[in-house]
């Protein structure tokens, strides 16, 4: 596993498996998650965007079919994106 402690990422496409985040922050990142093994504890996200594949997709539309998760609503025209949920 690739590990990262107290790095700041920006405008960068970064895949989450098989990665230890601690301590980072994520900035105007794409986070692609395919549902393999993957540590974050105290990081923060600010206007991020989440792309689900594999496994991690089928996980989603799973709860999305059982009403467990619900797609957030788009924001409003002229707001940047806030932090990642």
């Amino acid at each position: 596993m690739n590990r990262y402690e107290g790095k700041t990422f920006e405008n960068q496409h970064l895949v989450l498996d098989e990665g230890v985040f601690i301590n980072c922050t994520f900035r105007n990142c794409s986070l692609e998650y395919s549902g393999g093994d993957v540590y974050v504890q105290n990081c923060q996200g600010d206007g991020c965007q989440l792309i689900w594949r594999g496994a991690a997709q089928r996980t989603v539309f799973l709860l999305q079919g059982l009403g467990l998760m619900t797609l957030p609503a788009p924001p409003p025209a002229g707001n940047p994106p806030g932090r990642v949920q």
